[in-house]
Protein backbone atom coordinates (compact mmCIF):
# COMPACT_ATOMS: atom_id res chain seq x y z
CA UNK A 1 0.00 0.00 0.00
CA UNK A 2 2.63 2.24 1.00
CA UNK A 3 4.66 1.28 -2.53
CA UNK A 4 1.34 2.31 -4.66
CA UNK A 5 1.37 5.65 -2.45
CA UNK A 6 5.04 6.64 -3.23
CA UNK A 7 4.49 5.83 -6.88
CA UNK A 8 1.01 7.83 -6.95
CA UNK A 9 3.24 10.93 -5.39
CA UNK A 10 6.41 10.31 -8.28
CA UNK A 11 3.88 10.80 -11.13
CA UNK A 12 1.99 13.69 -9.54
CA UNK A 13 5.82 15.53 -9.24
CA UNK A 14 5.57 15.72 -12.61
CA UNK A 15 2.26 16.62 -14.18
CA UNK A 16 0.90 20.10 -15.02
CA UNK A 17 -2.51 21.40 -13.76
CA UNK A 18 -5.06 22.41 -16.70
CA UNK A 19 -5.08 25.43 -15.10
CA UNK A 20 -1.85 26.49 -15.24
CA UNK A 21 -1.64 25.92 -18.87
CA UNK A 22 -3.79 29.06 -19.69
CA UNK A 23 -1.62 31.57 -21.51
CA UNK A 24 -4.35 32.93 -23.93
CA UNK A 25 -8.11 32.73 -25.08
CA UNK A 26 -7.94 29.70 -27.53
CA UNK A 27 -6.83 27.31 -24.88
CA UNK A 28 -8.53 28.27 -22.06
CA UNK A 29 -11.61 27.44 -24.35
CA UNK A 30 -9.83 24.30 -24.97
CA UNK A 31 -9.44 23.49 -21.51
CA UNK A 32 -13.04 24.33 -20.87
CA UNK A 33 -14.44 22.41 -23.31
CA UNK A 34 -12.30 19.27 -22.74
CA UNK A 35 -14.28 19.22 -19.02
CA UNK A 36 -18.03 19.91 -20.79
CA UNK A 37 -16.63 16.98 -23.32
CA UNK A 38 -16.09 14.59 -20.25
CA UNK A 39 -18.96 15.24 -18.54
CA UNK A 40 -21.01 15.05 -21.76
CA UNK A 41 -20.30 11.10 -21.30
CA UNK A 42 -20.49 11.00 -17.34
CA UNK A 43 -22.71 13.76 -15.73
CA UNK A 44 -22.23 12.78 -12.71
CA UNK A 45 -18.46 13.77 -12.64
CA UNK A 46 -17.12 17.13 -11.22
CA UNK A 47 -14.08 18.45 -12.80
CA UNK A 48 -10.90 20.10 -11.00
CA UNK A 49 -8.94 21.88 -13.06
CA UNK A 50 -6.12 21.89 -10.63
CA UNK A 51 -5.60 17.98 -9.31
CA UNK A 52 -1.54 18.93 -8.45
CA UNK A 53 0.22 20.64 -5.66
CA UNK A 54 2.76 22.28 -8.55
CA UNK A 55 4.56 24.90 -5.57
CA UNK A 56 7.50 22.58 -6.19
CA UNK A 57 7.71 22.07 -9.78
CA UNK A 58 10.88 23.84 -10.93
CA UNK A 59 9.60 23.54 -15.24
CA UNK A 60 6.69 23.22 -16.93
CA UNK A 61 5.89 19.43 -18.26
CA UNK A 62 4.26 18.66 -21.82
CA UNK A 63 0.97 17.54 -19.92
CA UNK A 64 -2.75 19.19 -19.22
CA UNK A 65 -3.92 17.25 -16.48
CA UNK A 66 -7.41 17.20 -15.14
CA UNK A 67 -9.17 14.89 -12.54
CA UNK A 68 -12.86 13.99 -12.56
CA UNK A 69 -14.15 12.89 -9.29
CA UNK A 70 -17.52 10.82 -8.52
CA UNK A 71 -19.71 10.91 -5.60
CA UNK A 72 -19.10 7.92 -4.29
CA UNK A 73 -17.18 4.63 -5.42
CA UNK A 74 -18.86 4.01 -9.08
CA UNK A 75 -19.14 0.35 -9.60
CA UNK A 76 -19.56 0.87 -13.06
CA UNK A 77 -16.43 3.06 -14.05
CA UNK A 78 -14.67 0.81 -11.13
CA UNK A 79 -13.28 3.93 -9.68
CA UNK A 80 -13.94 7.24 -7.49
CA UNK A 81 -12.17 9.56 -9.91
CA UNK A 82 -10.41 9.63 -12.91
CA UNK A 83 -6.79 11.42 -13.91
CA UNK A 84 -6.81 12.56 -17.69
CA UNK A 85 -3.46 13.53 -19.30
CA UNK A 86 -3.22 15.30 -22.06
CA UNK A 87 0.14 14.52 -23.64
CA UNK A 88 1.09 17.85 -25.79
CA UNK A 89 3.58 19.24 -28.10
CA UNK A 90 4.11 22.85 -27.16
CA UNK A 91 5.70 24.34 -29.62
CA UNK A 92 4.46 27.99 -29.16
CA UNK A 93 1.44 27.70 -31.19
CA UNK A 94 -1.91 29.31 -29.78
CA UNK A 95 -2.68 25.58 -29.28
CA UNK A 96 -0.66 22.98 -28.62
CA UNK A 97 -0.50 19.90 -30.51
CA UNK A 98 -2.86 16.66 -29.11
CA UNK A 99 0.26 13.90 -29.11
CA UNK A 100 -1.38 11.29 -26.94
CA UNK A 101 -3.81 11.23 -23.70
CA UNK A 102 -3.43 8.80 -20.98
CA UNK A 103 -6.21 7.74 -18.39
CA UNK A 104 -6.35 6.50 -14.85
CA UNK A 105 -9.05 5.00 -12.85
CA UNK A 106 -8.34 5.76 -9.11
CA UNK A 107 -9.37 4.93 -5.85
CA UNK A 108 -6.82 6.37 -4.10
CA UNK A 109 -3.76 5.55 -3.36
CA UNK A 110 -3.90 3.10 -6.23
CA UNK A 111 -4.90 2.79 -10.23
CA UNK A 112 -7.34 0.38 -11.13
CA UNK A 113 -7.30 0.63 -14.53
CA UNK A 114 -5.42 2.81 -17.26
CA UNK A 115 -5.97 3.54 -21.09
CA UNK A 116 -3.08 5.16 -23.50
CA UNK A 117 -3.83 6.33 -27.00
CA UNK A 118 -0.67 5.40 -28.02
CA UNK A 119 -0.05 2.07 -29.29
CA UNK A 120 -3.05 -0.12 -29.51
CA UNK A 121 -5.71 2.10 -27.36
CA UNK A 122 -6.06 -1.06 -24.57
CA UNK A 123 -7.00 -0.77 -21.54
CA UNK A 124 -5.59 -2.50 -18.65
CA UNK A 125 -5.68 -2.96 -15.05
CA UNK A 126 -6.97 -5.07 -12.27
CA UNK A 127 -10.71 -3.64 -12.07
CA UNK A 128 -11.81 -2.65 -15.87
CA UNK A 129 -15.20 -0.50 -15.85
CA UNK A 130 -17.94 -1.77 -17.76
CA UNK A 131 -18.34 -2.07 -21.33
CA UNK A 132 -20.76 1.01 -21.91
CA UNK A 133 -18.31 3.27 -19.86
CA UNK A 134 -15.25 2.05 -21.48
CA UNK A 135 -16.68 2.65 -24.43
CA UNK A 136 -17.66 6.02 -23.75
CA UNK A 137 -13.92 6.77 -22.22
CA UNK A 138 -13.15 5.77 -25.99
CA UNK A 139 -15.38 8.73 -27.43
CA UNK A 140 -14.34 11.25 -25.11
CA UNK A 141 -10.29 10.30 -26.17
CA UNK A 142 -11.56 10.20 -30.36
CA UNK A 143 -13.66 13.61 -29.40
CA UNK A 144 -10.59 15.34 -27.79
CA UNK A 145 -8.44 14.75 -30.49
CA UNK A 146 -10.96 16.43 -32.91
CA UNK A 147 -11.46 19.48 -30.52
CA UNK A 148 -7.11 19.85 -29.95
CA UNK A 149 -7.10 19.36 -34.37
CA UNK A 150 -9.21 22.97 -34.22
CA UNK A 151 -9.20 26.60 -34.16
CA UNK A 152 -11.88 28.87 -33.44
CA UNK A 153 -10.66 30.87 -36.04
CA UNK A 154 -10.73 27.91 -38.70
CA UNK A 155 -14.39 26.64 -37.32
CA UNK A 156 -17.38 28.50 -39.06
CA UNK A 157 -20.63 28.07 -37.18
Amino acid sequence: MKANYVIFKKIRQQLMNASSNVSNVEIANKIASTAALFRKYFPDASVNFSPWDNSNIESMQDTIDFAFHFPGWSPLIECRAILLQLRIENNNERVPKLLGIIMRGMIVPSERWRVATIGDWEMTGTHLPQKEQKDNLFLVCKELYKLFSTTSAGNKY
